[in-house]
């Protein structure tokens, strides 16, 4: 009985033995396989994420571009800071120096000319916008306006004694690439790499030509810096492999874990890696299988280059034993958290960029007032300009929803926001504060501007058709109310005061109109 007890104790051992053998094997497998699964996702994820930030760069020049034409069209741009310009020695070079603004530095001597000064102008006021671009992305190195006559305007600021625009840059490709003369399709462009005025950085410039009609003036330039690139290749590099961007010219733009490279020096692609590697097709939904290694290749849209991942097949087969067991579950929970930190990331680009917006109207919200008045009020006492406010709000808007419902509601917000777009410059800022109320500010405008164009808007209102789905047309007025910035002013709540009880004192007097507000008028209780 014993030794038949034993017998069979030990066949359930064999047999609990082997069943242990099978789930090693099938776990080891499956561990294989969800590795190779998460090195590819990890793949596609950092191709998808690095293509958001230089697409983002692309944006950002496509936005800075249109600007510059906008601002270069008017004509009344203040040249207070132009005025600032001096020469700063005797072989021609010149500059203007404002850390609150940005720098403007040339060379070949200062020139009067009008046409040149209101380039320098428009390029000045570009630098608002070149602040919050930088904003979008730290990884931007510079960004810049080069002028063909000599100058440019570049942020983040730079002192004059630390960085000059000279003749030397008109050789580097952040100029030539913008030139008629390699660029005769006026098109955004990406240069080869090159090195930093210091001569330290290694980056890659984004730009677009400037033309005056026909007539080529410079351009508008953004330099990304290869270190910052390659930190962010590093940071999403979880299974060790091999990243590397190369551009068009067969030059890498970025690489983590790539022996023999150094951010700090060009390299041509083929210098270190293999020309099966670079010949490699794009792998869209797997990856390569090339002697010892597994090679995955992203395209990029609307971008010349390409990523390549490339991981050794002995790591793979040694990192499955590892996580054999335990370590299975460790990995699909891991794959699980992957998983939700894309969602998260999706949402949280799509919160960043809805922040400054009113989902609504598509117009700034009161968060972007709030971030965007101090600057202003800064130019406008640096500029001993004037900046007017317009408080305006839709008249019986109440009625219009307690008559036709809320949604006919929104559809006359919608409307009032699309001709406030259409009726506003670019340099303006228009906001929705809430409900019905919207608030433009007017910079270099005086109060009888604002007026003008506060009538002007009143009218472009009253023109309005909303036609129902029931064929009823809703027409709708607004009112407004005026006020001009004091230069004494600490801050715009004063002026918007004043410009909301304006708008009170335009419903008191019948609605579907405009009013100025009193000189200084103090604050108005609410009826």
């Amino acid at each position: 009985m014993k030794e038949n007890r034993f017998n069979k104790e030990a066949f359930y051992i064999n047999i609990l033995i082997g069943l242990l053998s099978v789930v090693m094997i099938v776990v080891g497998y499956q561990t294989l396989t969800s590795q190779s699964n998460n090195i590819r996702i990890e793949v596609d994820n950092t191709a998808n994420e690095f293509e958001t930030r230089i697409k983002t760069g692309i944006g950002s020049v496509l936005s800075l571009y249109a600007a510059a034409g906008e601002i270069y069209k008017n004509q009344d741009i203040p040249l207070a800071y132009v005025a600032k310009v001096h020469g700063v020695n005797v072989q021609g070079d010149f500059a203007l120096d404002e850390p609150t603004l940005s720098n403007l530095t040339g060379f070949g001597g200062f020139t009067s000319s009008k046409k040149v000064l209101h380039e320098m102008a428009t390029s000045l006021a570009l630098t608002t916008y070149f602040a919050i671009a930088k904003g979008l992305n730290k990884s931007f190195k510079q960004i810049y306006y080069a002028s063909k006559h000599n100058f440019s305007t570049s942020y983040p600021f730079l002192w004059s004694d630390q960085f000059m625009w000279h003749a030397e840059m008109l050789e580097k490709p952040l100029w030539q690439y913008a030139t008629p003369a390699l660029n005769p399709e006026k098109k955004l462009f990406f240069t080869p790499l090159h090195k930093s005025a210091q001569k330290e950085k290694v980056l890659v410039t984004i730009g677009h030509p400037f033309y005056d009609k026909n007539e080529f003036l410079g351009t508008v330039n953004l330099d990304i810096a290869v270190a910052l690139e390659s930190a962010f290749l590093e940071s999403k590099n979880l299974h060790h492999g091999t990243y590397v961007v190369v551009s068009q010219n067969n030059e890498i733009v970025a690489a983590s874990n790539l022996k023999g490279y150094d951010v700090e020096k060009i390299f041509r692609a083929s210098q270190l890696l293999s020309r099966e590697i670079l010949e490699s097709a794009v792998t869209d939904n797997g990856h390569l299988s090339l002697g010892s290694h597994y090679v995955y290749v992203k395209a990029f849209e609307d971008i010349p280059w390409k990523l390549y991942y490339v991981k050794e097949k002995l790591d793979i087969y040694v990192n499955s034993l590892y996580y054999v067991g335990m370590m299975f579950v460790v990995i699909l929970l891991l794959f699980r958290v992957k998983t939700l930190i894309k969602r998260l990331s999706a949402s949280r680009n799509e919160l960043e960029q809805q922040a400054l917006t009113d989902p609504m109207t598509k117009l700034y919200n009161r968060r972007y007032l709030s971030e965007i008045t101090d600057h202003l009020l800064g130019l406008m006492r640096r500029n001993r300009s004037h900046i007017t406010v317009v408080m305006l709000d839709i008249d019986k808007f109440k009625n219009i929803n307690d008559t036709y419902g809320h949604q006919v509601g929104d559809d006359v917000i919608i409307a009032l926001a699309q001709t406030l777009k259409k009726s506003t410059r670019v340099s303006d800022v228009t906001c929705r504060l809430g409900g019905e109320e919207f608030l433009i500010l007017l910079p270099e405008t005086v109060m009888e501007g604002g007026y003008a164009m506060a009538e002007t808007l009143r009218r472009e209102v009253e023109k309005l058709v909303i036609t129902l789905d029931d064929g009823t047309e809703l027409r709708f007025t607004i009112s407004l109310g005026v006020a001009e910035v004091n230069r004494d002013d600490k801050n715009f709540d004063a002026a918007m005061t004043r410009a909301d009880a304006a708008l009170y004192e335009a419903k008191e007097n019948g609605r579907n109109r405009v009013c100025r507000a009193k000189p200084f008028e103090g604050t108005m209780s609410e009826s």
